[in-house]
């Protein structure tokens, strides 16, 4: 689900047949833009995590914060 969201979020299609060493994989595009990701796009994607992560770290943090002072 991670790996469809980036897709959609940056208008790439990611995954589908590829082949790792000499086996060719089979699968399904995630997404329904380019499937060739460029420089840009891999910024936009460190963004998008850091923002996320971000996200998250401040949430944790503001539910940390509310649970202390609750119990106090």
């Amino acid at each position: 689900w991670p790996e469809a969201a980036m897709a959609g979020a940056l208008g790439l299609r990611l995954a589908g047949p590829r082949i790792y060493g000499n086996v060719r994989v089979e699968d399904c595009w995630m997404g329904d833009g380019r499937s060739e990701a460029t420089a840009q796009d891999i910024d936009r994607a460190l963004m998008l995590y850091r923002t996320a992560c971000g996200l998250l770290f401040a949430l944790a943090l503001a539910l940390m914060v509310l649970t202390w002072l609750i119990a106090r």
